[in-house]
């Protein structure tokens, strides 16, 4: 697995402490989890290295893009300018934001073409 190599004794010991503990879940539990909640620690301990206010740790990738563009609070029915080229979920997210993806060519870098978010830009483009 890609990664692994980085994963020292203590994020094993993490792991199996909340494994140990049988709490997986980030709401309830309180008697179980004896006042430990690793995501809330984990989010002040990385809000704390970004040098923000606050951190939101979240399941996935695609529960990320939701969550950021909610936290936009972008007009409904406007247009994200998105790549084509992606995983489904960023239009997925886009969608359920009651947004609308409108999808940009890629080029020889994979990644989004400038000249294509050019002509793609409209009255009613609020991000890309």
């Amino acid at each position: 697995m890609a990664g692994r190599e980085v994963f020292g004794k203590e994020e094993l010991e993490e792991v199996q402490d909340v494994l140990k503990r049988g709490v997986l879940f980030r709401y309830g539990f309180d008697k179980e989890r004896e006042g430990i909640f690793k995501v809330r620690q984990f989010e002040e301990a990385f809000a704390r290295y970004l040098g923000t206010g606050y951190a939101l740790g979240v399941t996935s990738g695609s529960a990320a893009l939701k969550v950021a563009l909610e936290a936009l609070n972008l007009p409904k029915g406007k247009e994200v300018i998105t790549p084509s080229f992606t995983f489904v979920a960023t239009i997925e997210s886009i969608e359920e934001a009651g947004l609308k993806p409108v999808l940009c060519e890629i080029d020889h870098s994979l990644n989004i073409s400038p000249d294509d978010i050019k002509r793609k830009i409209t009255n009613d483009t609020v991000a890309i």
